[in-house]
């Protein structure tokens, strides 16, 4: 389908992606396999408590979309039913462990090496993580070996950009916007994206593979006083090149 019928068919399509529930794993997927971001971590027998990433903001993904900063803002203050499940599967026996904290958080795009000025956020959730519901996953994040998590969304607000000035609502949205996206190449290469400003977030999913490299559990902080960062306030994360470390996982 190219631009003009893109463009043509723009509200049928857009009520096409707002009838279904997708499934994404952020968006960056140009840096390491996982950071040294410190978020919380506690471990006892029975519970862990972790921060887990669920997505990160202002990336052109698979689906065409770039998810808008504060994307998930108003669902995260007005739902009281955000899961940590496995693997997407909505149902009771897939809950791994009970979220503390579900929050969007500042990150410096050369923090995340990406040669970019300027700012993208990260969706963050802390969680405790409990053996009776999921004891394998337990063990799994006890071994620190789930690295990958991915976001259960709904559409609730999109726009539709594209880099045609004979379309001029949609080439608004375009200039608008073009220039934050970290992965601008793509964009432009493709020529059109859809701007998706407001989602309702049902769920963050360990999951075994993501599209997005950036989703890890974070790791245990090294210093006490880099705990703060994340857990205590909404700073940009402080986070430098030489700490981003490839993990086989």
């Amino acid at each position: 389908m190219n631009i003009s019928e893109i463009v043509k068919n723009k509200t049928e399509l857009i009520s096409l992606k707002k009838a279904e529930m997708k499934t994404v794993s952020g968006g960056i997927t140009s840096v390491s396999k996982t950071s040294a971001l410190k978020g919380v971590f506690k471990d006892s027998e029975l519970t862990l408590e972790r921060t887990i990433v669920g997505n990160t903001y202002l990336w052109m993904d698979s689906h065409d979309d770039v998810h808008a900063k504060n994307i998930f803002a108003k669902s995260i203050q007005e739902s009281k039913n955000i899961f940590h499940l496995h693997d997407h599967e909505f149902k009771i026996t897939a809950k791994v462990g009970e979220p503390m904290k579900v929050y969007e958080q500042t990150i410096s795009w050369k923090d995340l090496g990406v040669e970019k000025e300027g700012t993208t956020q990260a969706l963050l959730m802390d969680t405790e993580i409990k053996k009776d519901y999921n004891s394998h996953v337990f063990t799994e994040y006890k071994s620190n070996k789930i690295n990958q998590h991915s976001v259960g969304m709904v559409y609730v607000k999109i726009d539709l950009a594209v880099n045609d000035p004979e379309f001029e609502d949609e080439f608004k949205v375009w200039s608008d916007n073009i220039d934050s996206i970290g992965n601008q190449d793509k964009a432009e290469k493709k020529g059109y994206f859809w701007l998706v400003r407001e989602a309702k977030l049902l769920e963050i999913s360990a999951v075994l593979l993501g599209s997005n490299e950036l989703t890890p559990t974070l790791p245990e902080h090294e210093d006490p006083e880099e705990a703060d960062i994340i857990t205590t306030t909404k700073e940009p994360m402080k986070i430098t090149q030489d700490l981003l470390k490839r993990r086989n996982i």
